[in-house]
């Protein structure tokens, strides 16, 4: 399935895909600004950089903080163990390569449903990092997806249309002032 649409939040369009859920691993989780808004009774936020952990937004006793790499989820937790796994704004952080075989591992440790959520193509980012925390070398972007990416991998694609704009400080810090939006991608895949 493929769908261009326009909307301003996809906050609505990634808690429908997750409803269902009970329980949710969040990869690259940052300081987890998203997490209290998810519905499932286990919530754990992975991070690897740990300040973003130590100063993390959420409070909720049902949200796990934990310090690992990425790279190492499936040594770190058995086939089927979440009800979804979420990559949100956390992708694009990997190599094409990276990436991929982290897809791979995320769709064995899903029992339902794998989610990501990233900027259409190429968006440059490095020796920035918005929270604060001496986290640069993580916020660096290593890669940029486009929607036959995820199809051929069996996801179904959203494209939010004008998704990125100037009024995000990375996104004028990337491409100024006057760049016209860039689209993101909504992808998920029932494994």
């Amino acid at each position: 399935m493929y769908r261009e649409i326009a909307v301003k939040d996809f906050m609505p369009l990634l808690l429908e895909q997750l409803k269902f859920a009970d329980s949710i691993l969040d990869v690259g989780s940052g300081t987890g600004t998203l997490l209290e808004r998810y519905e499932a009774g286990v919530v754990l936020g992975l991070e690897i950089h740990r300040p973003y952990l130590q100063h993390r937004k959420y409070t909720a006793p049902h949200i796990i903080p934990v310090h690992a790499d990425a790279n190492h989820i499936d040594k770190l937790f058995l086939p089927g163990t979440f009800s979804a796994v979420t990559l949100i704004d956390s992708i694009e952080h990997f190599t094409m390569r990276e990436g991929a075989e982290l897809l791979r591992k995320a769709e064995i440790i899903a029992s339902s449903r794998v989610v990501v959520f990233t900027p259409r193509g190429f968006f440059p980012q490095e020796g920035k990092d918005h929270f604060h925390l001496h986290g640069e070398f993580y916020q660096r972007h290593c890669s940029g997806w486009e929607p036959e990416d995820f199809l051929q991998r069996g996801y179904a694609v959203t494209v939010l249309k004008g998704y990125h704009h100037a009024e995000n400080p990375a996104f004028r810090e990337a491409f100024g002032p006057d760049h016209p939006p860039l689209d993101a991608l909504l992808a998920c895949k029932t494994v």
